[in-house]
This record gives C-alpha cells, sequence and structure tokens, in this order.
C-alpha cells in the first residue's frame, strides 16, 4: 500500500485499507503499537531485539548468524497466526497504541 514513512502515520493508512494484523519491521527499535489493528514488531538485527525484548515480539537478526530466512519466515508467519487467533503482541501487553493512529495532512510534511 502507498503511505507516508513516517511509522504512525504510514500504519494508519494501512490499517484504514483494510489491515487486520500488521507487521512492522524496525532496525532502530520504534516503540509502536497500534490500538484498532495488533502490531508484530519484527527486529531486524539481534542487539536491537536484546535491547528491547519487552517491546519486540521476533528477532530476524538470527538471519545474520546463519539461521535460514525460511525458519525466520515461517516463524513470522505463525506469530501472525497466532496474533489473529487472540494472542497479545508485546505492544498490546504494553498498553501501548493509544497515541499512533494518526491520519496523514495533506502536503508535504517535515
Amino acid at each position: 500500500m502507498d503511505t507516508p514513512g513516517l511509522d504512525p502515520v504510514s500504519v494508519t493508512g494501512i490499517v484504514a485499507g483494510g489491515a487486520n494484523v500488521i507487521v512492522f519491521t524496525t532496525g532502530r527499535g520504534s516503540c509502536f503499537g497500534c490500538k484498532p489493528t495488533p502490531s508484530i514488531k519484527v527486529s531486524s538485527n539481534t542487539p536491537l531485539f536484546d535491547r528491547m525484548r519487552d517491546d519486540m515480539d521476533l528477532d530476524a537478526g538470527t538471519i545474520l548468524a546463519g539461521r535460514p530466512i525460511a525458519e525466520v519466515g515461517h516463524d513470522i508467519f505463525t506469530e501472525i497466526l497466532a496474533v489473529a487467533s487472540g494472542k497479545k503482541t508485546k505492544s498490546e501487553l504494553q498498553g501501548l497504541g493509544d497515541e499512533e493512529f494518526v491520519p496523514w495532512t495533506v502536503g508535504p510534511v517535515l
């Protein structure tokens, strides 16, 4: 979906388009939650995952350590099914997501 790049604004557009579960990748550690739709956060590197265990749902950085991409993809798919079936994401467990629903402004944004 074509949405702006800022996390809350981008996901708001995706949710408005009908998404029921968000899989959100981050390399810097975006503390993002989205109350209208569960947001599964996937860290792109293990040091980030280790620093933010309470906020990251999955660690894709294990690929860099030699874990097959297919296995990590299977973990992501399994997590999507679990969350769609009622499992709470880390953001939901922390109560995050009230402030992240942000319709975007038409025109340039700095």
